[in-house]
């Protein structure tokens, strides 16, 4: 959508309709639900999808022993940080496909996706040269020499999968955005059970490889087995012709792409700081007594698992906001943001109020965890993470609402001082220098998502006003 397009006039949605105020309410709200849960769903088990990747790797290697698992966990930590940075630079597809499908120019979408594929190249390439200097990172940041050495190679092997992975969040976020995310999902799932005869072959030495090395080439083949069977679909998509898919993009991916290209550098750092300040509070758990270190690792895979629920509303609802802002409904745009973030509190309550009051239960059932004095560790830290993740889902709710209306650089700046500026020197004070341990870091955890979620109610409300009033005088 270029930058000088002029807004259609506005409308009042009521007025078309002719329905009265409750009565729009009500059958908005309910519009918005069922397409939440129609594109949040899937999204959420393709998330999960990816995250299963790697989880399954670390169950096959724990029969290896400490050390494997040790390096194929720090190895893949960095892999992570420039991915979800490089998740955050493609996500202005998803912001301008859905304009482009809000407004009815559904012919220039597939352009989008066009310009979208050498982007990814460009920023998979950068990560691929990056992860060349993963073992200098980690000597960097204090891990033993050993250790840096035999984790970096994981690192490496990894970082070759984000050419792939790049390419195929192009194509994921551009059928994600035409309301299409039931394919990605399934194609996800087909390769996580390729993953497990990779892994059983690799690990033990196929292809000159073995060990956390042999898991990493796995996963890094099913990822590009995921780029393969993703774009596949979007180049043979029914109705390509009217999408232009296979129509060359004019202007070209350079020139034609900037405004896609500035949403993701402002998602970009964002996403990256918050997932930057874990990283940095799983060093600082690094620091601790081994039980407190135990209970940061299993909290935060907790913690990760909640948070695809969160990440699949968030994402369902940028692309909600985006359709109603491509047509210029403001009324409408505002109830798609308080909609999702409606969602995300309802679903995540249930499982706060259980952490809360089963916390050693629960982890004992799920982990198999049977020590007693390590659950008695864990269980203040997972009182904590369902309370957490509720208002870490909602402020990454309305962050993704904000930049659905096209609103780059505001969420990056909260978050930036949610999750850098507080999250981590909270962290620090309250873990290591009040000695409160895992439990500490999660209260620091509690207090960045807090701020955050209550300074992006504070611009999501302001935002909607301001359009209100506009609407008022037209």
């Amino acid at each position: 959508m270029s930058e000088n397009s002029q807004p259609a006039p506005y409308s009042s949605p009521q007025r078309a309709s002719g329905q009265s105020g409750l009565s729009w309410f009500f059958s908005r709200f309910n519009r918005h639900t069922h397409e939440l849960f129609r594109l949040a769903g899937p999204v959420v088990i393709s998330r999960a999808g990816i995250l299963t990747l790697a989880l399954t790797d670390t169950i096959m290697l724990g029969p290896l022993g400490a050390e494997e698992v040790g390096r194929y966990g720090l190895g893949t930590s960095a892999f992570i940080l420039l991915l979800v940075c490089g998740i955050g630079l493609m996500f202005g597809t998803v912001v301008e496909t859905s304009h482009l499908r809000g407004a009815g120019r559904v012919a220039e979408t597939g352009q989008v996706w066009r310009r979208a594929l050498p982007y990814g190249i460009v920023l998979g390439i950068v990560g691929v040269v990056m992860t060349q200097f993963a073992e200098t990172y980690f000597l960097l940041v204090g891990q033993d020499t050993h250790l840096a050495k035999i984790s970096a190679s994981v690192t490496h092997i990894q970082g070759i999968g984000l050419l792939p992975l790049m390419i195929y969040m192009a194509s994921n976020y551009y059928l994600e955005a035409m309301g299409r995310p039931v394919p990605g999902m399934i194609i996800v799932w087909g390769v996580n059970l390729v993953n497990i005869p990779l892994n059983l072959w690799l690990i033990h030495g196929g292809l000159g490889v073995e060990g956390a090395d042999g898991a990493a080439l796995a996963t890094t083949i099913c990822r590009t087995l995921m780029m393969i069977g993703v774009t596949g679909y979007v180049w043979y998509l029914g109705g390509r012709q009217e999408y232009g898919i296979r129509q060359r993009p004019q202007p070209g991916w350079i020139a034609g792409g900037k405004v896609m290209r500035r949403h993701g550098y402002a998602a970009g750092p964002a996403y990256a700081a918050e997932s930057g300040a874990y990283h940095v509070l799983h060093i600082y758990a690094g620091w601790m007594a081994a039980n407190e270190l135990a209970s940061f690792t299993v909290n935060m895979n907790l913690l990760s698992m909640i948070f695809m629920i969160s990440l699949g509303i968030a994402n369902a609802t940028a692309v909600r906001v985006g359709v109603a802002h491509g047509r210029r409904d403001w009324p409408d745009r505002a109830l798609a943001g308080w909609t999702g973030m409606f969602w995300n509190m309802v679903l995540l309550l249930p499982i706060a109020v259980i952490l809360w009051f089963l916390p050693e239960q629960t982890m004992a059932y799920m982990y198999q965890i049977t020590d007693e004095k390590l659950l008695h560790v864990m269980a203040p830290a997972t009182m904590l993470v369902g309370v957490a993740m509720m208002l870490d889902g909602g402020q990454f709710t309305l962050a993704n609402a904000l930049r659905g209306t096209g609103d780059k650089w505001s969420p990056t700046f909260i978050n930036l001082v949610g999750f850098i500026g507080s999250m981590i020197p909270a962290a620090y004070i309250i873990g290591i220098v009040m000695e409160r341990g895992a439990q500490g870091l999660y209260e620091a955890i509690l207090l960045g998502a807090t701020l955050a979620c209550i300074v992006l109610v504070v611009r999501w409300t302001w935002v909607c006003a301001k359009r209100a009033r506009q609407s008022d005088t037209l």
